[in-house]
């Protein structure tokens, strides 16, 4: 993999850009592409190549995966990962997402509501480590002033407002819906798919 690539859906060039399956000019990808934000940082890390959010937006409108209300559906990541020949595994195991970060893959996580939403919420994993004998993951989160994070001690916010934050273990047991492991396909990958599509 080579260096890790930030967006945030908030960002000027396109947060204003719609993103909608209805014609809804307050649906934009501002207030509700947190999945394809989270999706183009993954694959632009794994693939060495920029895919902007509105890249990734625009594949989920064309192929189905913009949800009339609720943002982007489940499907959305396994589709887009498969095609830009990325590996993605579904998965609600923390276990296993824990053990992926330390090989240095990267996860998107559905969120519930809690110390990154009110509602729901896409955000990317993209590492681990262990402070004072306690697991913290760390997080790239596309809504880059995100007000949600509470003053509980279970988010550190490092630089405020940058997006790139860390979190307790306990904030995925608790809020984490689902995850999806990106990683570089490899052979026996190729061969369960038959290939790059």
């Amino acid at each position: 993999m080579g260096k890790l690539v930030y967006f945030s859906q908030k960002d000027k060039r396109w947060k204003d850009v719609m993103y909608s399956i209805r014609n809804d000019k307050k649906q934009t990808i501002g207030t509700s592409a947190c999945g394809p934000t989270s999706a183009a940082m993954a694959i632009s890390s794994l693939i060495g190549q920029t895919v902007l959010p509105t890249t990734a937006a625009a594949y989920a409108l064309n192929n189905g995966y913009r949800t009339i209300d609720t943002g982007t559906s489940w499907d959305f990541f396994v589709s887009i990962a498969k095609n830009y020949g990325v590996a993605c595994k579904q998965t609600d195991s923390l276990r296993e997402i824990k053990k992926a970060l330390s090989d240095g893959k990267i996860v998107i996580a559905s969120m519930d509501k809690g110390n990154f939403t009110g509602d729901g919420h896409y955000i990317l994993l993209v590492g681990i480590s262990n402070k004072n004998g306690e697991t913290w993951i760390n997080v790239f989160d596309p809504n880059h002033s995100n007000t949600k994070y509470g003053t509980d001690g279970l988010i550190d916010q490092g630089i405020k407002n940058d997006g790139k934050v860390s979190a307790k273990e306990i904030v995925f047991v608790k809020q984490a819906k689902q995850y999806w492991i990106f990683s570089h396909q490899t052979k026996e990958d190729e061969d369960e798919t038959g290939g790059r599509q």
